[in-house]
């Protein structure tokens, strides 16, 4: 999740190149009817873009991109290949977290996701201490004198249950629980469309597919 900011800035560059030449748009008006799909399997469905990973980058860039003024007028589904998770607030904390810096903190906060975290728990870290192991070299990290924060540990579950929460209010973001992908075709010709196909047979096509993971 430390690489998050550099993922999401090249994201936000290839979509930004994506609407400049998009010549047409959907309007806000239709993108209510994105879920009223064909119940055949093999039938084809069409969106504009793919995202397919949805753990904390995939989800994360489906909230960021339908919170863009730019492009909320895109239809996007986002594929995970699990179950979907209901995040249940514990009183032991989790040993899997994240440690965010500042401009991570900002980017949620952007599309709403951080009050929920603020809303639990979290932990800012102030200094950091880092030692060499073959010498006395040690090197300190810290914020105008720990008056800011360096960075903030967050649990991964409740990280991806407040992207998610804030994913639930977009109408045009469609997100599929269990799509495994068993075969994806790249187009040979620069403007034709990528063929995704899970395993239960389903088909979709799109001009723009984002992974966070080799595919």
């Amino acid at each position: 999740m430390a690489t998050l900011v550099r993922t999401g800035t090249s994201y936000r560059r290839l979509l930004i190149s994506f609407t400049q030449q998009c010549k047409c748009i959907i309007p806000n008006s239709i993108t209510c009817v994105r879920r009223n799909y064909s119940n055949d399997k093999n039938s084809e469905e069409c969106y504009d873009i793919i995202i397919a990973g949805g753990g904390m980058v995939g989800t994360t860039l489906a909230c960021a991109i339908a919170n863009n003024r730019w492009l909320e007028s895109k239809r996007v589904l986002l594929l995970e290949g699990g179950n979907k998770h209901e995040y249940v607030p514990q009183e032991q904390y989790s040993n899997r977290v994240v440690a965010l810096n500042q401009q991570t903190r900002t980017l949620l906060s952007s599309i709403g996701a951080w009050q929920h975290i603020e809303a639990v728990r979290c932990c800012s870290v102030k200094m950091m201490q880092v030692w060499d192991a073959c010498s006395d070299a040690m090197i300190t990290f810290n914020e105008d004198y720990l008056s800011k924060e360096l960075a903030y540990i967050v649990e991964n579950d409740l990280l991806l249950h407040a992207v998610n929460t804030q994913l639930c209010e977009k109408s045009n973001v469609n997100v599929v629980y269990n799509a495994k992908v068993t075969n994806l075709m790249l187009p040979e010709i620069i403007g034709e469309n990528v063929n995704i196909q899970l395993e239960n047979g389903k088909q979709y096509k799109t001009k723009l597919l984002v992974s966070d993971r080799y595919i």
